[in-house]
């Protein structure tokens, strides 16, 4: 459940990560709008029998109507396992580490 867990991490505290990667995540409950300046990569194989691809397909098309601008790779032939693929993705590395989360105001304390 790893990449519904990560669906659901990013809609319900988008401010606490920089960037998501997230590999055929099942279908969730979560307005995944709320996650629309999360930079993101998303990954699914369109022969996957364990979560359609369609789950992935219709997430990024929402968030690009809600003007995200997510990453997504889809993968010809490819099961589930497409984190095989996902994480030998040569541009993954510099994408992933070239994200920033925005500085967070802090309190100002009493002392």
């Amino acid at each position: 459940m790893g990449g519904a867990g990560t669906w659901n991490l990013i809609t319900h505290h988008p401010q606490a990560f920089a960037a998501a990667v997230i590999c055929c995540g099942s279908m969730t409950q979560d307005d995944v709008t709320h996650a629309v300046r999360t930079p993101l990569w998303n990954f699914h194989g369109d022969a996957d029998q364990t979560v359609p691809v369609a789950v992935s397909r219709d997430r990024i098309a929402v968030l690009r109507k809600a003007g995200g601008q997510p990453l997504y790779t889809e993968y010809a032939g490819v099961d589930h396992n497409v984190w095989e693929w996902a994480f030998t993705e040569p541009a993954l590395p510099p994408w992933l580490f070239a994200q920033h989360r925005a500085p967070q105001a802090r309190a100002v304390g009493w002392g």
